[in-house]
């Protein structure tokens, strides 16, 4: 999963209006001027120098070996640079990343994590390098919208998220959406050449296919155990009567944001309606989230409500018997999802190179052949306009949900990132919710609360 507290797991068509085919990535992952300018070598005037680059994205097959792949070019462009990787996983990394970048020894690049946990504090402590200028010569802000460049923002306190200056830039896209399984939309009369293209007509699919389904099998599959999946699958009935920005406000603590708005509750009244009528099934709490990726993948349920991180582990199942698409939109007519990109990448304050780290990170995110090589491992890119893959429908559809969403600034983040103690609140709130002991009313009101203590303290600093 992706989340502020726990591992991520690791599981784009082309926008007309974005012209950046496989040459223009090229050119934009060395200079503005091209490929050919960055041969002269701007870097060569430091000799022969070592930059550290530590990363939690440690999975193989996934992330892991798209980096080491991309830092391989990167030296070969580069020669007089040497890249020295060192992975880790999350969940020790982020009990060490705060003293390591403090050390005489602090890497040159690293990932932090966005949100109050980790971000927040690197950025208090000047431990990271403000990136705008790197922006402006890379043109980040065209590879990433406000909706998803402003969950690297933060004002230079610390205290305030989505606002002040860029921090870092994210790699792969991690969004959550529908998988759903061909053959078992087959087997009870419906079509998955004719997936519903609304909130309504998707509502509709699922009563009609509960009515077919045996009761003993779930329509839609969650692994709820560690209570963070229904967060996911929420945020997919959230988002259509949600505005993708006022769940961001929430989030980063906006004046004025509420979790307790009439929209809200009527979003959590029919995502409970979905347990009333049976939709998850009865052992959602009893799995956690690979576990229930894995069952689906062996012909669980029609749909797994999920993120795109467990692409792979789902299509090593069910093969080509397997489509994505991201929840039909509401009345706005706008793709909303729980997503961001992967760990923020930053530059250390103490790095003696922060222009060959910028370099380094332009080349991770949008680099020669980076989306491709991204998606051989089932990794989604997360810049707007990148290329889609080739010959490959159902990755075709991986990226075609990132690329909806960020187009519409439909993103809403993680909502575990609006406080510390948020990640075990809300999940233990919703599993109140949707075993019926809890009101959508009554629960939008504790989150609030717990919220508003949170933004309290915040705000005293």
């Amino acid at each position: 999963m992706k989340s502020s507290w726990t591992a991520r797991g690791a599981g784009l068509v082309a926008l007309a209006l974005v012209t950046l085919a496989c040459a223009g990535l090229a050119a934009a992952g060395s200079s503005k001027n091209g490929t050919a300018k960055a041969a002269a070598n701007p870097f060569a005037h430091y000799g022969k120098i070592t930059l550290n680059v530590w990363s939690a994205d440690n999975q193989d097959p996934g992330p892991k070996p798209v980096i080491e792949a991309l830092a391989r070019s990167f030296e070969k462009q580069y020669p007089n640079v040497t890249v020295k990787l060192k992975f880790y996983g999350l969940t020790d990394y982020l009990k060490i990343i705060q003293l390591a970048l403090n050390s005489n020894n602090a890497p040159d690049v690293a990932e932090g994590n966005q949100g109050y946990g980790t971000d927040a504090l690197l950025v208090k402590a000047k431990l990271i390098r403000p990136l705008d200028a790197y922006v402006k010569k890379y043109h980040w802000n065209k590879y990433f919208p406000p909706g998803a460049i402003a969950q690297f923002k933060w004002t230079p306190d610390g205290n305030t998220y989505g606002k002040g200056n860029v921090y870092g830039v994210g790699q792969f896209g991690q969004s959550t959406g529908i998988f759903y399984n061909k053959a078992t939309l087959k087997k009870y009369g419906f079509t998955a050449n004719m997936m519903p293209t609304t909130f309504a007509g998707f509502e509709k699919l699922m009563a009609g296919l509960r009515a077919k389904v045996p009761s003993s099998q779930p329509i839609a599959v969650i692994g709820n155990k560690s209570a963070y999946e229904s967060m996911h699958s929420y945020g997919l009935v959230q988002g259509i009567y949600v505005p993708a920005a006022q769940v961001r406000n929430w989030i980063f603590h906006a004046p004025g944001a509420r979790y307790d708005t009439p929209q809200n509750i009527k979003a959590l009244g029919i995502y409970q309606g979905w347990f009333k009528k049976g939709y998850f099934g009865n052992d959602y709490n009893a799995v956690d989230e690979n576990e229930a990726a894995a069952a689906f993948s062996k012909g669980k349920g029609v749909f797994y409500l999920g993120g795109n991180w467990q692409a792979q582990v789902i299509y090593a199942g069910l093969k080509n018997n397997v489509g994505f698409m991201n929840m039909p939109p509401g009345s706005s007519g706008k793709y909303v999802a729980v997503g961001a990109t992967s760990l923020p990448i930053h530059i250390s304050t103490k790095s003696k190179y922060p222009d060959v780290a910028a370099q380094f990170i332009n080349w991770q995110i949008a680099g020669p052949n980076s989306a491709q090589l991204m998606y051989k491992q089932n990794q989604v890119p997360a810049i707007l306009g990148a290329p889609a893959p080739p010959k490959n429908a159902y990755m075709a559809s991986l990226a075609k949900g990132w690329q909806q969403l960020v187009k519409d600034n439909g993103l809403t983040l993680f909502p575990d990132w609006s406080a510390d103690t948020m990640f075990q609140y809300l999940g233990s709130q919703l599993q109140q919710l949707t075993a019926g002991r809890t009101t959508p009313e009554a629960m939008a009101k504790s989150v609030q609360a717990n919220w508003a203590a949170f933004d309290k303290r915040i705000k005293k600093k």
